[in-house]
Order: structure tokens, then sequence, then C-alpha cells
């Protein structure tokens, strides 16, 4: 397994490496790979979301600084933003039986354990996706699956961007709040995002059975992977 840290980029950034990476994949030229990162902010629509989930126009949205996109992944419509971390594993189901329920079932037990890691007790609703502190969600999960290989991905909120949040319906959910793992704990716990990706890649790396050897930089996966 490949570890990427691609740091901040836009959205255009993350679905260029994911594609190029896809690619790769499924001609078998690359390993799994895994893409930790944080967006500029950015609110996506999933293939069951829609405008309709919008409070405010997306031209309003574009003067505020915030992008949108619709997006060939599963779910409805969420937002990303410096302060939350994304993880998109581009990886072959096929060493996991092709079973779709259980890769999704295991990204949101990599989110419990990561949580509670920090003291969070994470739980998923029936019927919901993502992961859940009580009503509460903290993480979303929307993936898509080409050639039998994963695109798109989990988002965990560490901090929490409540004005970005405040211009759509998150995931459509008209009943439950959203929060972050600072809103939980405080505002100055010492808990940095380097550690939280370090907690996240481990239980990964556990529970797909997948050891990563190590994490590399951005510019090092596009010389070695992408430029060769």
């Amino acid at each position: 397994m490949i570890a990427v840290d691609l740091g901040t980029i836009s959205y255009e950034e993350g679905l260029y490496y994911q594609e190029e990476t896809h690619t790769l994949k499924v001609k078998g030229r690359i390993d799994d790979t895994v893409f930790l990162l944080e967006h500029y902010p950015v609110i996506t629509i999933g293939k069951s979301g829609g405008n309709k989930d919008l409070l405010i126009s997306e031209e309003e949205l574009l003067k505020r600084g915030v992008s949108v996109h619709s997006v060939n992944r599963g779910g409805k419509i969420t937002c990303h933003y410096p302060g939350q971390l994304v993880a998109y594993p581009v990886v072959s189901l096929n060493r996991y039986g092709n079973d779709i329920h259980k890769f999704v079932y295991n990204l949101e037990d990599t989110i419990i354990r990561t949580l509670a890691d920090f003291g969070i007790s994470g739980r998923r609703i029936n019927k919901l996706r993502g992961i859940f502190v009580g009503n509460d969600k903290i993480a979303s999960i929307g993936i898509e699956i080409r050639g039998w290989v994963s695109m798109h991905g989990i988002s965990m909120n560490i901090m929490e961007d409540s004005d970005l949040y405040s211009f759509f319906v998150p995931c459509g959910i008209t009943d439950k709040g959203v929060t972050s793992l600072e809103s939980c704990l405080g505002a100055d716990t010492g808990i940095g995002m380097k550690m939280i990706k370090k907690r996240f890649l481990h239980h990964f790396s556990d529970i797909f059975d997948s050891p990563i050897r190590k994490v590399i930089p951005r510019r090092q996966f596009e010389k070695q992977y992408l430029l060769s």
C-alpha cells in the first residue's frame, strides 16, 4: 500500500490525482494507494443529491470563494475545507472479494477506531452513511467503483467550518447536526492533523490488512508514478 500526503489542494487537483492513479491501478501498474489531504472550500454533490439541498445560489457561493462540483460518487451533498481530513483510497476490491458493502463498512471502522484514539465514541446510524457522535455527523463517506477499483472516500471533521455548513443541507439530512473532533474535545487539546493522519493510516492498514511502507509527499509521488 502506498500512502501519499497531498497537503492542501483544490478539489480539481484531488480528482486529477485520483483519476490518474485509478487508470494506473486498473492497468496493474501501481499498488493500492491512499491519498490524505485537505481541500480548499468546496461543496460536492453526489449521484443521489441535487441543487435542492443548496440554501444559497452557486453564484453567491463562488463570490464567497466556495466552488461547487457534481461528482460521480455515492451519497448526496457535503463539503470539504482546510481543517477536515480527507482520504481517497484508490484500491482494488478484488482482494476483498469485490464486496462493496464490506469495503464501506471497513472505511467506517477506520474512522470509528481513529476517533476512539482521541476518546470520541463514533457510531453508525441505521440507513445513514457516515459516522456520528450522538446525533451529529462527524464523518462522511461517498465512493465510486469502476473496474472494481475505488475512488473518492471519506472526510472527517477535525475543525468545524460552521459558515460553510450553513450553505447547504449536509447529506440531505434535516434532523441531524454536524460536529468535529475539536468541538468534541475543545480547541486546546494539542492534537494536530499530523497525529490524526498517523492514527488513521495505522487503522486503515490494520483493517485492510495492507502494510503501508511509508508516507510519501506529493512531488515524490508525481515524479515516481505519474511522470515516469
